[in-house]
């Protein structure tokens, strides 16, 4: 069996910089062969993992809409998150703050959304933090994914592209109709932050699948799962560590574990420590990490056998960052 293990922020989190070394996991990269990467989005790792090409847009609202449950059919559709937006002297932010927002609250604002717009946007809160809009055609626009547009100032991220007019409006209309919004009153009053926009972005139709490049795939990434269940792969929640990981394993193959946001203190204990005692009984008979942060992307690849040259020293973390 063959494992790869990504975390999209590991470079970003205190794991990387963390006083505690972490030496299962500086064992396996020192062990390993390092290729250092270009680093890219989360959202484009996975589509090129799993060789769906960009439309004009990466396509991610028809396969989480598809791991959401829904049915995306050959339709186009985009995502249009609830988000908050901070108001600046000259500009709008962004809050990277999670909103927590419940299925009660999703359904009453894309119900008040839906009945001003009309057919001009017909939102669907499958998820309470994923909302979605069939569209009527292919769209000629490029977005930014949230995760890249959290934290700053919103200008130069905001969709672009031959149909960009029309959802900034649309994004500009719906922030006055949520400004006083009931919901967003009684967010207020409990000291979280309101629902003041939606965020447009991930446009696209699901395509015939092409490659079927793993054997199973475990995570919470609503991504990871719709590409996996739009290529016929079976999917399985992200586990609490390795040990519960292997042995969900199928004999053969390769499998895809997707881990966000990484808790500092339980990769090591949780992750690295199994998959490295995995690798040295056998059980794992190649292990590939993919390990990212905001600036830096480090593959490494790690067979039995290469755990026996002992002179490829461990070291901190941080050493492999560019």
């Amino acid at each position: 069996m063959h494992c790869s293990l990504y975390i999209s922020d590991f470079f970003s989190s205190k794991s990387a910089a963390s006083a505690n070394r972490l030496a299962a996991a500086e064992t396996l990269i020192a062990r390993g062969r390092r290729k250092p990467r270009a680093p890219v989005a989360p959202e484009t790792w996975l589509f090129e993992r799993f060789g769906t090409q960009r439309q004009r847009d990466w396509p991610v609202a028809p396969y989480t809409l598809l791991a959401d449950g829904g049915a995306p059919g050959e339709h186009s559709w985009i995502r249009a998150d609830p988000v908050h937006l901070s108001v600046g002297r000259d500009n709008l932010a962004l809050d990277g703050i999670a909103l927590h927002v419940s299925h009660s609250e999703a359904e009453t604002l894309a119900e008040t959304l839906n009945r001003h717009f009309g057919e001009a946007l017909v939102l669907q809160p499958v998820h309470p933090e994923r909302w979605y809009v069939r569209l009527a055609g292919k769209p000629d626009l490029d977005t930014t994914p949230p995760s890249r547009a959290r934290g700053t100032t919103i200008g130069d991220k905001l969709p672009s592209g031959a149909g960009a007019t029309r959802f900034r409006a649309l994004m500009n209309e719906a922030q006055m109709l949520l400004h006083e919004h009931p919901v967003n009153a009684g967010r207020e009053a409990r000291g979280v932050p309101a629902v003041n926009s939606v965020w447009f972005w991930g446009a696209g139709a699901i395509e015939a699948t092409r490659m079927r490049p793993y054997s199973i795939v475990f995570g919470d990434d609503p991504l990871a799962r719709g590409l996996a269940l739009a290529a016929g792969i079976p999917t399985r929640p992200l586990p609490p560590g390795a040990a519960a990981m292997l042995d969900a394993l199928p004999a053969g193959g390769i499998a895809l574990v997707v881990l966000d946001s990484p808790q500092s203190g339980n990769l090591e204990r949780d992750w690295f420590e199994p998959l490295l005692t995995a690798l040295e009984s056998g059980r794992v008979g190649m292990l590939t990490l993919y390990l990212a942060g905001n600036d830096s992307l480090l593959e490494v690849e790690t067979v039995r056998s290469d755990l026996r040259y002992f002179w490829r020293t461990r070291k901190p973390l941080g050493s492999y960052l560019p």
